[in-house]
């Protein structure tokens, strides 16, 4: 059986896909996690069915958190169903209580799907695919000159009659060493769907006219979509210069809260116990026993305290996600610091600890553990479990989201000065017990 938490999340999702008009077994796109599998399916001849993508929003500006070196507050995706040759596409948050469920309203006033999280389905106008582009550091190393090329897609909507409501959705996106490489992952995705819908293509090459929208050459075979209820839970995207994949079924630190409220409340009442005892082995003059239960009250005092602090932070915790991994220039984390907004600490460290270089990993695979299924990360450090799950097919396809991440990452080139020295050594005691 799932745990609770994950029950109610999937429930919620099954509620947003249905204001959709959509059931959780459809297959999902999710351009921004395979856009392999996404460019085939939006570049299929036919009408068919409507098709149903998950999306990103924009994020929000940063907020003071900047100054503290943490990056954008995260949003959650949302869901986006098309149908060809209609400019009109209707969205759906990613998730939606039942009790706020409500069939979508032209010129309705609910509230909007784009506020991540929030409202119910409402339709929107299409008014363009947008493709930028913009240069990024390579790896961050101070002897590499090298840039990267970052290319995304933007859908942009009509102006919004509120300023909650989304104005574009994030599609695709990619980087590369090469920008033709990246441009073309990115116009595999951005092409088709504005021919699909009847909008104008934006590139740095121009404007191209729904009628005139040039077919783009497909990326590598991609696998079956999974089902939107399968694909639902973890998503990855840029915030900021980061690429982060997260799991919008946990509540982050604030599950957390609860039990470390208990658990410094009962510390709290044992020191307080031997406080007192100190109290009376000093009235007694046993001045020996006083010092030994004062210092097993002192450290009791101090843990307690410690975790009604920590649990003070988790109760505060306003991100409806955890962030999984992180993929920065160079480097990826496992498990990164976040604020209390789920904004990604900058730091090149996280729970697990520092930051390995991306060009430190040898393998991505997916194990079994048990009656789920890992993502491991296998590392010159060390194999990390960066992620569980109970099916084979999403550990897989996350496997190869987190390699495409990995690989946009890693600085080009043979092995790092830190590689060399290791092999020296182990070449060097091999040689030794030869």
């Amino acid at each position: 059986m799932p745990e609770p938490s994950t029950a109610a999340f999937e429930a919620e999702v099954a509620c947003a896909l249905r204001s959709l008009e959509a059931e959780s077994t459809v297959p999902a796109l999710d351009p921004l996690g395979d856009p392999a599998g996404a460019a085939c399916a939006l570049s299929a001849e036919g009408a068919g069915a409507p098709l149903i993508l998950r999306v990103a929003p924009e994020l929000g500006a940063l907020r003071r958190e900047q100054d503290t070196g943490f990056g954008p507050a995260p949003r959650d995706p949302v869901w986006l169903r098309i149908e060809r040759g209609a400019s009109v596409v209707r969205l759906a948050p990613l998730r939606l209580a039942g009790a706020r469920h409500a069939r979508p309203q032209a010129g309705g006033g609910e509230a909007s799907a784009g506020a991540a999280g929030e409202g119910t389905a409402e339709p929107r106008d299409a008014v363009g695919v947008q493709v930028i582009s913009e240069r990024r550091p390579c790896c961050g190393a101070p002897t590499c000159a090298r840039e990267r090329t970052y290319v995304a897609a933007w859908l942009a909507l009509a102006g919004p009659a509120r300023a909650t409501e989304a104005r574009r959705l994030l599609v695709a996106e990619a980087q590369d060493l090469e920008a033709e490489r990246a441009e073309a992952l990115v116009e595999a995705v951005a092409a088709p769907l504005a021919a699909a819908l009847g909008v104008p293509l934006e590139t740095a090459r121009g404007t191209e006219p729904p009628g005139a929208i040039a077919p783009r050459p497909l990326p590598e075979p991609a696998p079956t979509p999974l089902p939107a209820a399968a694909l639902s839970r973890f998503a990855i995207r840029s915030e900021g210069e980061l690429l982060v994949l997260r799991d919008h079924a946990s509540h982050g630190p604030r599950s957390s809260a609860a039990r470390n409220a208990l658990i410094g409340a009962a510390l709290l009442l044992a020191a307080l116990a031997l406080w007192i005892q100190v109290m009376r082995s000093v009235s007694a003059g046993d001045s020996g026993i006083a010092i030994g239960v004062g210092s097993a009250a002192a450290l009791l005092s101090l843990a307690g305290y410690a975790f009604l602090g920590v649990a003070r932070f988790s109760s505060r915790y306003a991100a409806r996600s955890a962030p999984v991994v992180s993929f920065g220039p160079g480097r990826f984390v496992v498990a990164p610091w976040v604020s209390r907004t789920g904004a990604i600490d900058l730091r090149p460290e996280g729970r697990l600890g520092a930051a390995i270089s991306a060009g430190e990993v040898r393998d991505i695979r997916v194990l079994p553990r048990g009656d789920r299924f890992a993502v491991e990360i296998d590392t010159d450090h060390g194999p990390i479990d960066a992620l569980l799950t109970e099916r084979e097919d999403v550990a897989r396809y996350w496997r190869d989201a987190m390699d495409r991440a990995v690989a946009s990452v890693r600085h080009a080139g043979g092995p790092s000065a830190k590689q060399r020295l290791r092999a020296r050594a182990q070449a060097q005691q091999a040689s030794a017990a030869g």
